[in-house]
């Protein structure tokens, strides 16, 4: 008995057939080895399609691929993902690359079954030449399930500007804000300055107007003051005012010529301290006292006295002060 294959085989070769069961051999191998090879192949597409349970689409772009120096434009990375997975996209401050990484942010958008993350990066740089965004690692887990790819690399030409039409048009870079003295501090520091100023300003002008007294000897003094005093002829209008003053320039010359305490003494204690006035004469000492007793009524009780006494005791001043001033060697 022949098999077909036999039997086709003798056909088209013109060979004489094989037995049948040497024929149906052959096949049975060759029929195996067929399936093995199918259930390998199912094998692998497993495998594979186990490796990858899930789509992920992964796209790189920027919004220039030609910018100038200082120019700033944006790159970005879009991931396409099942609706529901975890999407970890890069994360970083500094620099990328010859780039500086001004800001960044990441945005989410769902689309049906799948969601699309977008992380976008705004960049710019002040070195020319032709560079390439390095390639970004994206991890995608979903149900358990992750896929780990990379970006492909990106690349940017950056220009040097050779014309004012570009220098026109180039951001300058806000300057950097940095950490100082805060602003209340200022603040006092002016109105320190001002009140300062006007310190200084009413001090000249008070200085300006003030002027300059010069002391004079008790002598020269008690001279000036009595003539003041005489001229006046305050002693014929108030004689109480007229006696306290003839009464304080006695005193004060007494005091300052003599080095004594007696200008705010009581008329008591006049008597003890003129007992201890020492280089002034004892008749003068007592008339020092008499002058403050006689005229004590003047001042306190309105009395008067009569113009030979007023006269009397302010040439008691005058011998007074002429007789005891100062000698040539006591100057």
């Amino acid at each position: 008995m022949k098999c077909w294959n036999c039997i086709f085989r003798r056909n088209v070769n013109g060979d004489r057939g094989m037995s049948i069961i040497k024929c149906c051999k052959q096949f049975s191998c060759i029929l195996h080895l067929h399936l093995a090879s199918r259930v390998f192949l199912f094998s692998v597409f497993c495998l594979l399609s186990s490796v990858n349970a899930f789509d992920v689409s992964v796209n790189a772009s920027v919004s220039a691929s030609q910018v100038y120096i200082g120019d700033i434009f944006t790159y970005q990375v879009e991931v396409t993902a099942p609706k529901g997975a975890s999407v970890e996209l890069p994360s970083f401050v500094g620099n990328l690359g010859s780039f500086e990484v001004r800001d960044w942010n990441t945005s989410e958008t769902p689309a049906g079954e799948t969601s699309k993350t977008i992380w976008t990066a705004t960049l710019n740089t002040f070195v020319s030449g032709d560079f390439a965004l390095a390639p970004q690692q994206v991890v995608v887990v979903y149900d358990g399930d992750s896929v780990q790819t990379v970006t492909d690399p990106v690349p940017v030409r950056v220009s040097m500007r050779t014309t004012d039409a570009d220098v026109d048009i180039l951001e300058i870079e806000e300057p950097m804000e940095m950490p100082g003295t805060p602003w209340y501090v200022y603040v006092l520091i002016a109105l320190g300055i001002l009140l300062v100023a006007g310190l200084v300003y009413f001090a000249i002008r008070n200085w300006k107007r003030t002027e300059v007294v010069r002391i004079l000897p008790p002598y020269e003094e008690a001279v000036f003051a009595l003539k003041k005093l005489k001229d006046g002829n305050l002693s014929a209008n108030d004689q109480a005012a007229f006696f306290m003053e003839l009464g304080v320039v006695v005193r004060r010359y007494v005091e300052r010529r003599f080095g004594t305490d007696i200008l705010d003494a009581t008329t008591a204690e006049l008597k003890k301290r003129m007992a201890h006035v020492h280089g002034l004469p004892e008749a003068f000492k007592a008339g020092v006292v008499s002058l403050a007793e006689e005229t004590e009524p003047v001042k306190f009780a309105k009395m008067k006295l009569g113009d030979d006494r007023v006269e009397h005791w302010m040439n008691f001043a005058e011998e007074m002060v002429e007789k005891t001033k100062p000698t040539d060697q006591e100057k």
